[in-house]
């Protein structure tokens, strides 16, 4: 081989390296692109956005009116969460004739949209539930709040300092909401 074949050959070899190095980054420059898209896109086409009946203020009722949890999110018989409160348990301080405060705006939007001038409700409230588990899952609240003397904030976050209601996301397939896929799994238990 002469001098010149073999300068021939190296440049070559020079470029299906300098190639094949390339083609490598242009490969993951759009495997990254492609992820940060496949996610921009695939989590609202999974997830569909969900309103509640209204934006409660959690705040008003546990600071302002010195509330506890339990008063609205009561235990059941078999020690699960009861679950949102029905509508009747806010007609006990909400009614057209038993106002809390004559000037807040959200006050007068419930009783506008759920209370009769008579204080019954117009329609029931149909809350979405943030952590509503599968049926299979029996998960005993009481014996983790009263035994375990876990904080409800714990797992379910600051929901007594919030002032409105976070979107509720739910899963397309399932018709769980995204929360439980996020935040309530067995592995954060075992945490």
């Amino acid at each position: 081989m002469t001098h010149h074949d073999e300068a021939q050959e190296s440049g070559r070899k020079e470029s299906r390296a300098s190639a094949s190095s390339g083609g490598w980054t242009f490969f993951i420059i759009g495997l990254v692109v492609a992820v940060a898209v496949g996610w921009g896109v695939w989590r609202p086409l999974l997830y569909a956005k969900k309103a509640q009946p209204f934006s409660f203020n959690h705040l008003a009722h546990t600071e302002t009116a010195g509330m506890e949890c339990s008063e609205c999110h009561p235990f059941g018989e078999d020690g699960r969460f009861a679950g949102a409160p029905k509508g009747q348990a806010c007609l006990e301080c909400h009614t057209h004739d038993d106002r809390q405060n004559e000037e807040n705006k959200a006050e007068t939007a419930f009783l506008e949209e759920f209370v009769t001038e008579d204080g019954e409700l117009k329609r029931p409230l149909t809350w979405y539930i943030y952590s509503k588990q599968p049926d299979c899952v029996y998960f005993s609240h009481i014996a983790h709040v009263e035994m375990g003397k876990i904080e409800c904030k714990v797992c379910h976050g600051e929901h007594g300092k919030t002032t409105g209601l976070r979107p509720y996301y739910q899963n397309r397939v399932t018709r769980y909401s995204m929360d439980v896929y996020d935040k309530m799994k067995m592995t954060d238990c075992a945490d």
